[in-house]
């Protein structure tokens, strides 16, 4: 496997798109520093025995600092793991696009799989990083939709309960408490059904509020 993804990575480098990106071995993923934060793009990859190949199932993601720092405080992961966080991230799925991408190990049809490779990876990324590229954008495409009722909020996870909080009050404060009613209503479903990452917070999740909305936190 190292071989064929390390190939890869050396050929993704010597593209245009990818020179102002940092390789991170850490993680498998490229990212770009931004003004408070960064752009990634992380590439899980595994190998499937039954087709002899390499897998890579990429992720675009966005990272604002200023939505995740005042939380370390209050989270029950580790830093590093906090640090690493996005955003806001999507699968190849969730933009109508490729998710797994096949290489083979022998090197087989490597030149055509890499040219649709890149092809959809430099798509995907563009299209993320331009329409997620501020808080506001952010906000409008997310936020505004909960607020609406237009979106149906995430069954699992606990993270973005914060995000979403602190995205709302430096953006638009004055519907901080809407959100919260909306949010607060979700997390009671999930605690009934006791999804573990909201058992971790249910308790703490009022003063997690207060703190965030009138601390000088963000």
């Amino acid at each position: 496997m190292a071989n064929v993804f390390d190939k890869i990575i050396n050929d993704l480098v010597q593209l245009e798109f990818f020179s102002e990106y940092r390789f991170r071995k850490r993680d498998s993923s490229f990212f770009k520093k931004i003004n408070g934060g960064k752009q990634f793009i992380e590439l899980d990859h595994w190998i499937d025995s039954e087709t002899s190949s390499l897998v890579i199932y990429p992720v675009y993601g966005v990272r604002f600092d200023i939505l995740h720092k005042w939380f370390e405080k209050f989270s029950v992961k580790s830093l590093q793991d906090q640090r690493d966080r996005a955003s806001i991230n999507f699968s190849g799925s969730m933009l109508a696009q490729q998710n797994e991408f096949y290489f083979d190990l022998n090197g087989n049809r490597y030149t055509d799989n890499f040219r649709d490779f890149q092809a959809t990876l430099i798509k995907c990324a563009e299209y993320v990083f331009t329409e997620y590229a501020s808080l506001n954008k952010l906000y409008n495409k997310t936020i505004v939709h909960i607020l609406n009722g237009d979106v149906q909020l995430p069954d699992v996870g606990a993270d973005w309960i914060f995000i979403d909080m602190a995205l709302c009050k430096l953006v638009n404060p004055s519907k901080f408490h809407k959100l919260k009613l909306i949010i607060l209503s979700h997390v009671e479903k999930m605690y009934a059904r006791q999804e573990p990452n909201i058992l971790d917070y249910y308790d703490s999740l009022e003063n997690i509020f207060h703190y965030l909305e009138f601390e000088e936190v963000i």
